[in-house]
């Protein structure tokens, strides 16, 4: 599992207040067998064929989870940002 920490610090430039953001992202490897089933039907469709999943992470923060899928066809590589409900991003 890999851990990255993201920050960001906004300023109001009409006032003194400023907030920071402070949020954990989480990338953990999932094997292609263990990929949710709505996630591999929307690898299935029109736009994939022809590709194959070389790899695929399940990339999370407080607040949402993806899953990042690296296809090949060929020479080509791409990657696919999917929810577990396999809505494509």
């Amino acid at each position: 599992m890999f851990t990255t920490a993201a920050y960001a610090t906004v300023a109001d430039a009409g006032s003194n207040n400023a907030v920071s953001i402070e949020q954990e992202v989480t990338k953990t490897p999932v094997e292609v067998a263990d990929l949710p089933e709505a996630v591999s039907e929307a690898l299935k469709g029109e736009d994939f064929a022809g590709w194959e999943i070389a790899e695929a992470a399940l990339i999370s923060d407080a607040e949402n989870s993806l899953y990042s899928v690296k296809l090949v066809k060929g020479e080509e590589t791409k990657i696919v940002k999917i929810t577990a409900e396999g809505e494509i991003k």
